[in-house]
């Protein structure tokens, strides 16, 4: 089943947020990322997708 989700900065800091969409591949070989969208402020939104195949990944830079 797949599910859309949105994702917000919600925190007033400075810290800023990546969210990556990865691909998994199968088999023996590395799972692909498929796009990466950057929250550099607070209200900064986005949406993805996530299913049995895809995944996302939340992270701080």
């Amino acid at each position: 089943m797949t599910k859309k989700v949105r994702i917000e900065n919600a925190d007033n800091s400075d810290h800023k947020l990546v969210v990556q969409t990865w691909r998994k591949s199968g088999d023996d070989r590395p799972d692909e990322l498929v796009s990466e969208v950057p929250l550099n402020y607070p209200t900064a939104m986005t949406e993805g997708l996530v299913y049995q195949e895809q995944y996302l990944v939340i992270k701080e830079v």
